[in-house]
């Protein structure tokens, strides 16, 4: 009997949750959970994190728990962080900078792998329930 595929396997494509962030950062609508403090530099501040984790745990596809915690988000954002994509920022609360030595300006990010309006309206990862 064959084993599937480890899901820890660094090859599996995964949704990355800085894209994810980016999006609500630039919708307006999203303004009340998460807000650049800075965005020339990149500095954002999770406002509801707790809301931002259930966004995210309901866009992110694979998920066996329906809810997803600040807790186990930031689990995600600490690997970011230790590889050196995001850093956290000393003394704010929930304060971080995305590190993007490719491109410094804002203005020129890379694109979205998905828009933030699919995202909100569910229809994003959820192949295997229809």
């Amino acid at each position: 009997m064959s084993k599937a595929p480890s899901s820890s396997s660094s090859k599996t494509r995964k949704v990355c949750i800085i894209p994810f962030l980016r999006g609500l950062l630039d919708d307006d609508s999203k303004k009340n959970i998460i807000c650049w403090t800075d965005k020339s530099n990149l500095e954002f501040r999770l406002l509801d994190q707790h809301k931002v984790a259930e966004l995210w745990g309901q866009n992110k596809p694979g998920r066996k728990v329906k809810v997803m915690t600040y807790d186990t988000m930031s689990r995600s954002l600490r690997e970011f962080c230790k590889k050196k994509l995001l850093i956290k920022l000393d003394g704010r609360s929930c304060g971080y900078r995305f590190v993007d030595d490719s491109e410094a300006s804002s203005e020129n990010q890379r694109p979205l792998l998905f828009g933030i309006d699919r995202l909100m309206s569910g229809d994003f990862g959820n192949s295997s329930t229809g």
